[in-house]
Order: structure tokens, then sequence, then C-alpha cells
């Protein structure tokens, strides 16, 4: 997996690129805690190049929402690739991971105030 991160106006923004899987969950998941734990609250994901994921790259996903909620931060996911809108059909992920079309509106939803 590649993993780029970029800084868009008060949001950071991850790209996840090839697959989240067991061999990679644990990569993916020190880039987010790192920047979580060092004060950034507002993350954008974005999947357009992100080829498959497992349960365990599910995992890595639901950390971040309920890492996000506990924390009074906000993330969000965008340009999902059919494939992966499709895994988290099946699994139910999308009822509360808030999944967005554009790197735009996921944007705007992470630097919106709570409850805004």
């Amino acid at each position: 997996m590649e993993i780029t991160i970029q800084q868009v106006d008060d949001v950071v923004v991850i790209q996840w690129k090839g697959r989240l899987d067991s061999a990679s969950m644990t990569q993916a998941e020190q880039h987010f805690l790192r920047l979580w734990d060092g004060g950034c609250r507002r993350i954008v994901f974005r999947l357009d190049e992100l080829d498959y994921v497992s349960s365990a790259g599910l995992r890595v996903m639901l950390l971040t929402v309920k890492k996000s909620r506990a924390d009074e931060g906000r993330v969000a996911f965008c340009l999902l690739r059919d494939n992966v809108r499709e895994i988290l059909d099946i699994s139910g992920f999308t009822q509360i991971f808030p999944l967005f079309a554009t790197l735009e509106a996921a944007a705007a939803y992470t630097s919106a105030k709570e409850g805004g």
C-alpha cells in the first residue's frame, strides 16, 4: 500500500492506494494515529485508488470513525470505487461512515462545526 498525506486548508487528506488488508493495516493505522495524536482533527480519506478492503482494513476504517467521535474530530471518506463501496455496503459500514462523492464535499463536512 502507498499512503500519501496532503494538507488542504484546515483538512488533512490521506490517500490510500492499493490494498487495505492485513498486510497493510498496521501502516495505515500508524499514519492515522500519528496525525491524530499530533492534533489533526479534520481528516479526509481519499479512496479513488484503493483497490480492495479486507475485514482487517475495515477495522482500521472503523477505528478512525470511533476515534473522531470520541475526540471531537471529524473524518470522512470520499471517491470510493464501486468494489470498495460494495464491501462497505455488505458490511453495513455505509450506514456509519461519512461517505462523499467528491473531495470538496468531504472536506466541507470535516471542516463544519458539529451540528452545522
